[in-house]
């Protein structure tokens, strides 16, 4: 198994952590609140701020250094068509909800809602069965191989009784 260094953690860190500062501003400058989109009340503003801005950034920042060191990750070579779709979707998943949460927060009528929740809900759908496809994949190669007994219990991060 892939073992990550104190070096690798901290670029990673560094990456995630560093394109999440550029993009929280970014955010803003990318999608203007166009005037008469509702604004949310003051008293909720520290609660969403963190969810709908501080935390998409995290995440596309993570989505950026996954896509910036994970393929190494993938150990055959060349790697399978299943290997390289679940990157892109991994990548995808990290990567969406920033522009996800920033079209809602300048999204104006409920046909503009429906179009964005339609194309960034079916793609988070579709990257989620190919991830899902893929785990099963290894799950199965690695039963085959003897690495695995039964499937869940070696996998699993507390001991089952």
């Amino acid at each position: 198994m892939n073992e990550f260094t104190r070096a690798e953690w901290l670029r990673w860190a560094s990456v995630t952590v560093s394109v999440a500062a550029v993009a929280v501003p970014l955010s803003f400058l990318l999608w203007r609140t166009p005037p008469g989109v509702a604004t949310p009340p003051a008293g909720i503003l520290p609660y969403l701020i963190p969810i709908a801005i501080v935390i998409p950034a995290l995440s596309f920042g993570l989505g950026v250094a996954f896509m910036l060191f994970g393929r190494k990750l993938i150990s055959t070579n060349p790697p399978s068509a299943l290997s390289r779709a679940s990157l892109v979707s991994v990548a995808w998943l990290l990567t969406n909800w920033w522009p996800h949460s920033n079209f809602h927060r300048v999204s104006s009528g409920w046909a503009n809602l429906v179009a964005i929740d339609y194309f960034f809900h079916t793609t988070v759908i579709i990257a989620t069965c190919v991830v899902a496809a893929f785990f099963l994949t290894v799950i199965r190669e690695r039963q085959r191989a003897g690495e695995v007994e039964g499937g869940t219990r070696e996998l699993a991060s507390t001991p089952t009784t």
